[in-house]
């Protein structure tokens, strides 16, 4: 409704990004970005091995494999090497989370080539390199369930520069008629 269509607005402007779209929660963010971008049955998506389990869970939800690349002592956010180490012709996205909303190292992710899927749930208010989060990668998800820095009791968003990405999680975050769905025209 209206106070959805606000947030996404608000959350744009301050996330300085084109588009924001709301959803049910983090983890819907994550999982309608992969399918987004495509991933599916016979794909790999690198991730991190210390996270919550639904960042491994949306992969495996959209039939495709998490590879988990080991972290850097420091952080313990994913370790840019050990990530391009397991790049494979089936790798379809790389999806590192930063870690108790401290900001991964994504600047070498982004030079493997492959679309970057960034779990931000707990990085509303971080910065990468003088830069929100939220507009850098293919899209980056976060969470407003009560225990993120920023709460709603529920929900997720997704953030992207991408007007495809975010025309295809719009079309597929609500099955019902009047959402602009084929079955109306």
């Amino acid at each position: 409704g209206p106070k959805a269509a606000e947030l996404e607005r608000r959350m744009a402007e301050f996330l300085e990004t084109e588009h924001v779209v709301a959803l049910s929660s983090g983890t819907a963010a994550l999982h309608l970005a992969l399918v987004a971008l495509g991933v599916g049955p016979g794909d790999e998506v690198i991730t991190t091995p210390i996270t919550w389990p639904a960042t491994a869970n949306v992969i495996v939800h959209t039939g495709a494999t998490p590879v988990f690349a080991d972290v850097r002592d420091g952080d313990l956010n994913i370790d840019p090497e050990q990530a391009a180490a397991l790049v494979t012709g089936r790798t379809k996205a790389i999806m590192p989370v930063h870690l108790a909303g401290q900001p991964c190292d994504l600047e070498p992710l982004w030079a493997l080539g492959l679309p970057v899927v960034e779990d931000a749930a707990h990085a509303a208010e971080a910065g990468y390199r003088g830069r929100k989060l939220g507009g850098l990668s293919e899209a980056a998800c976060f969470s407003l369930y009560a225990t993120k820095n920023i709460a709603a009791g529920e929900g997720g968003l997704l953030s992207t520069n991408s007007a495809d990405v975010a025309e295809a999680v719009r079309g597929l975050r609500l099955t019902r008629r009047g959402d602009g769905a084929l079955y109306d025209l």
